[in-house]
């Protein structure tokens, strides 16, 4: 009876959190935008209170991470090419022109 009853209640305050919280795909920027800024408490709060209901998104940021961290690290380790290709002049006066006619 008791386990009944709590799986009630986790089900309706579920039920209750989701219709008030953002939607998944509301969140997938202020997922990204963690990574690359600190959030405001607001953003934190939702973020965690989505995360209790929405094992997906949590998984996702998991993952967003996961990525995030490994391309930086290689970044770290490759330096950048010198570029050797360049526009000629003529290739140069040609999309100067076009973006003139543009504008």
């Amino acid at each position: 009876m008791a386990i009944q009853l709590y799986a009630k209640v986790k089900q309706e305050a579920t039920f209750w959190l989701g219709r008030r919280l953002p939607r998944c795909d509301e969140l997938l920027v202020t997922m990204s935008e963690s990574l690359e800024r600190k959030l405001t408490s607001r953003e934190k709060i939702k973020l965690r209170l989505h995360f209790l209901i929405c094992d997906y998104c949590s998984r996702y940021l998991r993952h967003l991470r996961i990525l995030h961290e490994s391309l930086r690290r290689r970044g770290d380790v490759m330096e950048p090419e010198p570029s050797t290709s360049s526009l000629s002049d003529g290739a140069r006066e040609r999309i100067k022109r076009a973006l003139e006619a543009r504008g």
